[in-house]
């Protein structure tokens, strides 16, 4: 059957609510997700099932439409598509595990910073780049987009500012 979800999409830090049709069930890395054609996308979403704070089962069957297909999951969970937007890292030794947890497109040694490796990275939503970054403290610096650039080194800035109050 369908089903309509209270969804908390973790990336957006928000609630939302979906009608889904129903594909599968997969356990990945120790995680239960549901895969659906979720009507409100137009499109088949992985939902994470301790993400979903309520479900209700609805009386009409679930219908996915004949362009819903399961997704290959040989080349990990997320996968980006290939219109998605580059971003452009430069890592510290520290961060260079970057490379091994994410999917990269492109990888280079660097020597700023000493030990250091440039990454190209695609992702749907430069907000969790821009998170990403932030949680490494320092040892990722954005190259590209400009525009990520400049907003991680503008909440840096605040950030620094609300210390120095």
């Amino acid at each position: 059957r369908a089903l309509h979800l209270q969804y908390y999409v973790p990336s957006r830090d928000e609630r939302t609510e979906r009608t889904v049709d129903p594909m599968r069930l997969l356990l990945v890395d120790g995680h239960w997700y549901l895969e659906a054609w979720c009507r409100n996308a137009e499109g088949v979403r992985l939902f994470r099932l301790d993400r979903i704070d309520d479900v209700a089962v609805l009386e009409e069957p679930a219908a996915p439409p004949p362009q819903a297909h399961e997704r290959d999951l040989d080349d990990g969970l997320y996968q980006p598509g290939a219109d998605e937007p580059l971003v452009r890292l430069r890592l510290a030794r520290t961060a260079r595990w970057i490379a091994d947890y994410y999917p990269v497109e492109e990888q280079t040694e660097v020597s700023d910073p000493p030990g250091g490796l440039a990454v190209t990275v695609r992702t749907s939503d430069l907000s969790w780049a821009r998170r990403l970054v932030a949680s490494l403290g320092g040892a990722a610096t954005v190259d590209e987009p400009v525009e990520l650039a400049t907003r991680v080194a503008e909440e840096a800035r605040a950030a620094l500012a609300r210390y120095a109050d």
